[in-house]
């Protein structure tokens, strides 16, 4: 599979995904499996209400993040993506976006 990917896009198809989310109800720290795939994991980093209308910045050590999600040490880092969605809350938000940076 990895292989067909590669050769049908030109890319490397990633191992696994970390995902840092906004949870509604989860504690922050929460790790969570993605109901659709088994190569998804999302960490929980702010949680609620209680920081709505606030700049927040959140620094994360991404290799213990993986390995605590995922059981292993991750390989090289090929894509970062930035995303707002509401489609498990069916609900309307807005999001602004800072500085990323990664060291």
């Amino acid at each position: 599979m990895y292989e067909m990917a590669r050769l049908t896009t030109g890319r490397e198809m990633p191992y696994a995904t970390l995902m840092y989310i906004w949870g509604g109800r989860r504690a922050e720290g929460t790790v969570l499996s993605n109901p659709h795939t088994d190569r998804v994991r999302m960490i929980v980093v702010d949680s609620g209400m209680k920081h709505t209308n606030e700049w927040r910045c959140h620094e994360r050590d991404l290799r213990a993040d993986y390995r605590e999600a995922f059981g292993t040490d991750p390989g090289r880092v090929i894509a970062v993506g930035i995303m707002t969605d509401t489609d498990n809350t069916k609900s309307k938000v807005e999001s602004w976006y800072g500085d990323i940076a990664l060291d």
